[in-house]
């Protein structure tokens, strides 16, 4: 429905700087014409190259996306066997560049060394081009290995009360096995990537840590309790983690507008609080809080969350980094190679300098209507295998997930 990708349109409220570049566009191409009203283009070089310890450098075959953000109109173009891809005609603009390339196992044998198959993505959220370059764009790919566990529904939006009040602790992220054999949940770890996302309000910036692509830095983590064989997932079931395990539509601690009964949820989040403001449910067992810098609850940001899933056997030796510019801001650093899936939500179409997830993990995102909407981003259906549903995981939100109007908590029928 809302998707950042340079697969779709990409629609939003323009930013300022968004309707700057426009009207300079504007100017650029007044100025030319050639007497018949003809723009003039040029060609527009991407070489495509792989991580540097793999085997060979060129990405052959590797599918480049230039999507205009002014005109809302994506080419397309493969990479030949030096890994270049050409757009021959380019108008003057602003675009997002990104790069893909699945490896089958086979292929990515020759490469690694390493027979699984994997997902490389790369992206230049907003790069202006205004007369041909001088020399290809370059985008050196990156990626992990394509996950047992992924991501399976993010509600994050939350709802409104009937008074029109705003309410989320309905939240949730549900987990699903999308393997052909069990896996054992104990262990495993969910945090939130820190960072605004998108202009919130006119002196909102991007986190300073983009740059450090290696890893994504996290807020809060929690972790899935158990000595290692207590919670089994069979292929095509999932795990599902609410922020307070309740039936939000009827319990009076919760919100009768809300869309979604969490009361069966695997587990919650509690913070347990001298104030005591976080709703502690009886029936519903506790995730491990590993660490938690925030309020009185695990509030995913409605404006757009991160979320990652990862494993670690000692998530207490992670660093812990103070956010440049801060004195009191800590984030912990969680590198991408422990890192098992990511989804990642913005607040509009336009917001993709605030991305906090590393391409090598996610290589788009998505975004809801607004805020308090009782949307919910759910992954999109790959294939069904027999009963078994295999969703899609490229390793790119834009392409794998989708904006539905009401949340589908274990389920995959209409919302």
């Amino acid at each position: 429905m809302f998707a950042y990708s340079p697969l779709s349109a990409l629609v939003g409220r323009p930013t300022a700087s968004a309707v700057l570049r426009s009207l300079s566009l504007l100017a650029i191409l007044a100025g030319c014409s050639d007497g018949s009203n003809e723009v003039q283009t040029f060609a527009v070089d991407v070489q495509v190259t792989l991580p540097e310890t793999y085997g060979q450098t060129a990405a052959a075959n590797a599918r480049v996306l230039l999507t205009s953000t002014e005109r809302n109109v994506t080419d397309t173009a493969v990479a030949d066997a030096q890994g270049v891809a050409r757009f021959p005609r380019v108008l003057p603009g602003t675009y997002v560049i990104a790069s893909s390339l699945a490896l089958d196992p086979e292929r990515a044998f020759a490469l690694t060394g390493q027979r699984t198959a994997l997902t490389l993505n790369a992206l230049d959220p907003a790069r202006t081009i205004l007369s041909a370059p001088p020399s290809p764009f370059v985008q050196r790919l990156s990626g992990s290995r394509l996950g047992d566990l992924v991501i399976k529904e993010v509600y994050y939006p939350a709802s409104r009360t009937p008074s029109g009040g705003t309410y989320f602790s309905d939240q949730f992220v549900e987990i699903y096995n999308n393997a052909t054999d069990t896996v054992f949940a104990d262990g495993l770890l969910i945090a939130d990537a820190y960072g605004p996302a998108g202009q919130i309000n006119p002196t909102t910036v991007p986190t300073p840590l983009q740059s450090q692509t290696g890893s994504v830095f996290v807020s809060s983590i929690w972790q899935v309790p158990g000595t290692g064989r207590q919670y089994p997932l069979a292929p095509g079931q999932s795990l599902l983690i609410a922020q307070d395990g309740i039936d939000h539509r009827n319990d009076p601690n919760g919100n009768p507008a809300s869309p979604v009964n969490l009361a069966n949820a695997d587990f919650e989040t509690f913070n347990l609080r001298p104030d005591g403001r976080d709703l502690d449910s009886p029936a519903v067992p506790n995730l491990t809080r590993i660490v938690h810098r925030g309020g009185f609850d695990w509030l995913l940001a409605v404006f757009g969350p991160g979320v990652v899933i990862f494993r670690s056997t000692n998530v207490a030796a992670l660093d812990s980094t103070l956010v440049p510019g801060t004195t009191a801001t800590w984030v912990t650093r969680v590198p991408n190679e422990i890192v098992i899936d990511a989804f990642e939500a913005l607040q509009n179409g336009n917001s993709g300098a605030y991305k906090r997830v590393p391409a090598a993990l996610d290589a788009g995102y998505v975004f809801s209507s607004g805020t308090y909407t009782s949307e919910s981003a759910r992954r999109r259906l790959a294939t069904t295998i027999g009963t078994r549903r295999v969703l899609r995981d490229s390793n790119n939100s834009s392409a794998d997930f989708e904006i539905i109007t009401r949340p589908t908590p274990r389920s995959f029928g209409a919302p």
